[in-house]
């Protein structure tokens, strides 16, 4: 049981990572439809750091969780 959740916990986070990739590129692309100039520097960096942020808080939430389902030294 503890390997299918654990299983089911990297997928969701692979897929959460996977979408805020795609939400990264689809942003910055459109900022560069939209701005011009040095604002566009400055928009497509704040969409990167948002990104970053929101990948790095997904990666740490799975970690706890994967964490909390190891065993416990001197258990076998």
């Amino acid at each position: 049981m503890k390997q299918k959740l654990k299983a089911f916990i990297i997928i969701f986070m692979a897929a959460l990572i996977s979408l805020i990739a795609i939400y990264a590129f689809r942003s910055v692309s459109h900022a560069i439809e939209m701005v011009r100039g040095p604002e566009l520097m400055w928009k497509s960096c704040a969409i990167w750091i948002k990104c970053i942020i929101l990948t790095q808080t997904v990666l740490v939430i799975g970690g706890l969780f994967l964490f909390m389902l190891r065993k416990p030294k001197g258990t076998k």
